[in-house]
């Protein structure tokens, strides 16, 4: 893999990184696509949460935005379980937590977001 021929380096574990990939394939990018997750599988959709997903016996499957067979035929290469650790603009390149440097011409962040704690006494408490 090289920043030739427009890298596109996407890291992000979601539904934006999936579709973006798809999308760029779509819209003609002939260059090299790689996927970046610190997930252990393919993106996946995370519906909001509602009370009935919390009230259900059964845990919910997740349903997978693509999978091995659609990255195949985009020609999408997905790094899973191994989450970027630092971005070096200068030199284009995203270093993986296992030591692993991936170079690009083009850099999306889809990372998404996290709920943040509230950060005052007692917000640990149970409901």
């Amino acid at each position: 893999m090289s920043s030739e021929n427009g890298h596109m380096v996407i890291i992000g574990g979601g539904k934006a990184s999936a579709r973006a990939a798809v999308a760029l394939r779509e819209n003609g990018h002939e260059g090299a696509i790689t996927l970046i997750t610190g997930e252990a599988h393919a993106p996946y959709d995370r519906p909001p949460l509602s009370k009935a997903i919390i009230t259900e016996a059964d845990t919910p499957a997740p349903t997978y935005l693509t999978d091995e067979a659609l990255l195949a035929s985009t020609r999408v290469w997905l790094f899973t379980s191994n989450p970027a650790a630092e971005i070096d603009r200068a030199a284009k390149t995203v270093l993986l937590e296992n030591g692993t440097r991936v170079p690009y011409a083009k850099l999306l962040l889809a990372t998404g977001a996290r709920p943040r704690k509230l950060p005052l006494p007692g917000a640990d408490l149970p409901q």
